[in-house]
């Protein structure tokens, strides 16, 4: 194959997978390798999660390695990349000592067991947290690494840099485990208005000394070192480009670019941001505002709902008979809140929130397609907040994540949301990582490189005829919502 154009690498490590991919400068992927994350999973009891870095990075290795050959296939050398960039979950906190080795597994995004300490947190930052618009929640990563100086303290002695996965692994390339971005930064309690490390952290001793420098995403921080070249095939001296949380990174690739747009990344769980030129606030501190490159900001919230009780519920059935089966039972008559785990955190904050389906369906099918639904009435409902959040009203969507491949559940949201959605070509974070990569050596900006790289592949209107049903029962899932007491 004859390329005369930049190619760039974007990584995407997930929950359960590493996904890698090579992007020409004009949004055309060349080669694609995804490689599970299953081996690096701890078995813990309920809301403790932890996974092993070390096998986060030999899968990226086998991953990387993988798509190298597929380029060498091809006829691609490795002298035709330009950079590359890696994302990872937001609030994901591992322990390294002074040489990167990790002390202890990586405490995960949806780890439950800093609650006490993302309190105090927010009682000792009170001000701060006005300021930025949030509170520190169990899944922030300053509420884990206080858990680990409070719990193991011998751990913390030991801890040289407390990063981010996405910071870890690149670490691993460039040989330097001293500098995150400001978007993985944020839940690690970074100021994003002055840009540094803010002062009332000093009253945990100890702490700021292990945190790493933090500049904007789409920044080259470094170059492939020898080691990673060994084992990636990866050329020494690739330029190597600040990432971002597996979130902003699907958010990019979206097509998401003016004030106003939304962004939702339906994987594992449900991802929500939307583009605004001032930073946003929520009096319950639900939203929290990630910083663009160029001024803009990105309010955004996650949801514990997703994709996550499709794999609790349906790992062994074939997806695409449930998605056309939904298809024609759609709208449900069953009220479905499609929480996998115990415990929410937007649309509203609510610890002891519990799934649930009423009345109990029929079928499998039947709950399959409540689930589709109720997702998308979760969707709904944090779009109004978010609204009243943004000062924006009614804007459309552009969907990332797993869950925008189906069309049943594309057309199923915009019918239960009332808005417009637009699908990418090309809907997963790992191209978003392309994309900051293309940003750090070719393109002038963020915003050239979304709009060279980044294409529309299909848009879904609501279907009027299904708005009253829809309206209806979205009502009901309010209704059993607040009578439940969840918000």
């Amino acid at each position: 194959m004859d390329i005369h154009e930049a190619v760039f690498i974007g990584i995407d490590l997930g929950t359960g997978g590493v996904r890698a991919l090579a992007v020409t400068e004009t949004g055309h992927v060349l080669a694609a390798v995804s490689v599970s994350l299953d081996a690096a999973v701890i078995p813990k009891n309920q809301g403790l999660h932890e996974q092993a870095p070390l096998i986060w990075w030999d899968k990226l290795c086998e991953a990387v390695a993988g798509l190298m050959n597929d380029l060498s296939a091809d006829g691609i050398a490795p002298d035709a990349l330009s950079a590359l960039s890696v994302d990872g979950t937001s609030g994901t906190v591992t322990c390294l000592d002074a040489d990167g080795r990790p002390l202890r597994p990586a405490i995960m995004y949806n780890d439950a067991r800093a609650g006490a300490e993302a309190a105090e947190l927010t009682d000792a930052a009170a001000d701060f947290c006005s300021r930025l618009g949030y509170r520190f929640e169990t899944s922030f990563s300053l509420s884990k690494i206080l858990w680990v100086q409070r719990h193991e303290p011998e751990i913390f002695e030991q801890t040289a840099h407390f990063m981010h996965q996405s910071d870890y692994i690149q670490g691993c390339l460039i040989g330097d485990f001293s500098v995150s971005d400001y978007s993985n930064a944020l839940k690690t309690g970074y100021d994003l208005l002055d840009e540094c490390w803010p002062g009332w952290m000093e009253r945990f001793s100890g702490i700021t000394d292990r945190l790493p420098r933090v500049v904007a995403p789409g920044t080259q921080i470094g170059r492939i070192c020898a080691e990673a070249a060994e084992k990636t095939g990866l050329p020494v001296g690739l330029p190597v480009v600040s990432g971002a949380t597996d979130g902003t990174a699907g958010c990019l690739v979206s097509g998401i670019r003016e004030p106003g747009d939304y962004n939702t990344s339906l994987g594992t769980t449900l991802i929500f941001k939307g583009i605004s030129a001032e930073i946003c606030r929520h009096p319950d501190g639900i939203i929290y505002s990630h910083k663009l490159p160029g001024g803009y900001w990105l309010p955004g919230a996650a949801s514990n709902t997703g994709g996550e009780w499709i794999a609790f519920e349906f790992c062994d059935e074939d997806l695409g008979v449930l998605d056309a089966i939904a298809a024609q039972k759609l709208p449900s008559p069953y009220i479905a809140y499609p929480l996998a785990r115990r415990g929410e955190r937007f649309p509203f904050l609510c610890e002891s929130a519990e799934g649930f389906c009423i009345p109990d369906p029929a079928s499998n099918e039947d709950r399959y397609a409540a689930g589709l639904q109720g997702t998308a009435f979760v969707e709904r409902m944090a779009y109004r907040v978010m609204d009243d959040a943004t000062g924006a009203s009614g804007g459309e969507v552009y969907c990332t994540g797993g869950g925008s491949r189906s069309d049943i559940w594309m057309q199923c949201r915009a019918d239960a949301t009332g808005r417009v959605l637009h699908r990418p070509v090309f809907p997963e974070a790992a191209f978003g990582s392309a994309v900051l990569a293309a940003t750090g050596v070719f393109y002038n900006d963020l915003w050239e490189a979304i709009r060279n790289m980044v294409r529309t592949d299909r848009s879904f209107s609501p279907n009027a005829d299904h708005r009253q049903r829809y309206d209806d029962l979205y009502g009901q899932f309010c209704d059993e919502i607040d009578r439940r007491k969840y918000r």
